[in-house]
């Protein structure tokens, strides 16, 4: 009688998974053919958003990673084509901020090696002993 008690929800939540698996199945394969009919518009926008085709595919793979991730948790949106532009749209804009950063970081480290440009002296002392008196190393 307890093993009764003990296998009934183990069985009740196989069936469970079970069914959402195969209700998941033809929204999967729904997604998985949007994937291939609107792949290269999506590649095309992703490479006009970044500027660079190279970097438009890796902001492509990125966006469809997250709609293949989101998929299971949501059956497909009224408009799955509007909202696959949207996800590539959004990857995009992350990305766009994270070389932002990336480039400001470095070009704080130019400006601080540009702000302390050398003395007139360490200047003067590179040229030929011509040592005038308005330079402060005598």
């Amino acid at each position: 009688m307890a093993e009764d008690r003990v296998t009934k929800p183990a069985q009740q939540m196989a069936a469970r998974d079970t069914a959402a698996r195969n209700s998941a199945a033809p929204d999967t394969a729904a997604l998985e053919r949007l994937i291939e009919k609107v792949r290269p518009q999506l590649h095309r926008y992703c490479a006009r958003m970044t500027g660079s085709v190279i970097d438009g595919e890796d902001v492509l793979q990125e966006a469809l990673l997250k709609a293949v991730e989101a998929s299971p948790q949501m059956s497909l949106p009224t408009n799955p084509e509007g909202w696959l532009f949207r996800v590539a749209h959004n990857a995009a804009i992350d990305y766009l901020r994270r070389r932002a950063r990336h480039v400001a970081t470095y070009a704080e480290e130019d400006l601080d090696m540009i702000a302390h440009p050398p003395t007139r002296c360490m200047t003067v002392r590179l040229l030929p002993p011509a040592c005038t008196l308005s330079c402060a190393c005598r």
